[in-house]
């Protein structure tokens, strides 16, 4: 009867004890040996109903949550968390929380009683110049035929010719002009070849 007594008080003794355990908390691996996941194993003590998530840890102070998945087994005080292994968008500059690290948050309910830090690099933050505009194909020299009609109460004009593309710049014209109508002065007449040489910048 005695040795039943006695162990009924080394329990109660050790009761006060274990309730007022402080929390505890680590990081015990990070595998990503599986493409596109990230597996966070934690190992926690003194939280019979313990919860947990991802957070990443800002410059400015908020509460930002990573979408993870949270497996626990509780008979081992473990738990595993897993996440797309794609955390480039954690560090924009463009968001209010510019992540430096992930800690994994334990929770008592709603109140936070452990935290660990992730060992785990941050991929570098993306750049926010726009990419150039791609470059224009070069030109293939090319000829074309060209030609139009005009006709007014006072004159009728034919032209007709050749178009030769060297660039994107620099384009040679030849053509034939013919009119309907005899020349205003003796020695002014508007028939002829006709060339030119169009520039561009």
């Amino acid at each position: 009867m005695w040795k039943k007594a006695l162990v009924l008080a080394a329990l109660a003794a050790a009761a006060p004890a274990q309730a007022g355990a402080p929390a505890t908390l680590a990081v015990t691996g990070v595998d990503r040996s599986h493409p596109g996941v990230v597996g966070i194993a934690v190992r926690y003590d003194g939280c019979r109903r313990a919860s947990f998530r991802l957070m990443p840890t800002c410059a400015r102070p908020g509460e930002w949550v990573v979408a993870a998945g949270v497996t626990v087994t509780r008979a081992r005080r473990e738990a595993l968390i897993e996440l797309r292994d794609d955390l480039g968008w954690l560090t924009d500059r463009r968001l209010p929380c510019q992540a430096r690290g992930l800690a994994v948050q334990m929770l008592d309910g709603t109140s936070v009683v452990a935290s660990a830090e992730v060992p785990m690099d941050m991929p570098a933050p993306r750049a926010l110049t726009a990419a150039p505009p791609p470059q224009p194909e070069p030109l293939v020299p090319g000829l074309a035929v060209v030609g139009h009609k005009l006709r007014s109460p006072q004159t009728k004009m034919s032209e007709a010719g050749l178009t030769w593309s060297l660039s994107n710049h620099v384009t040679l014209n030849l053509s034939y002009e013919r009119t309907a109508y005899a020349p205003l002065m003796p020695r002014d007449h508007d028939d002829g070849i006709m060339t030119g040489v169009k520039l561009g910048f």
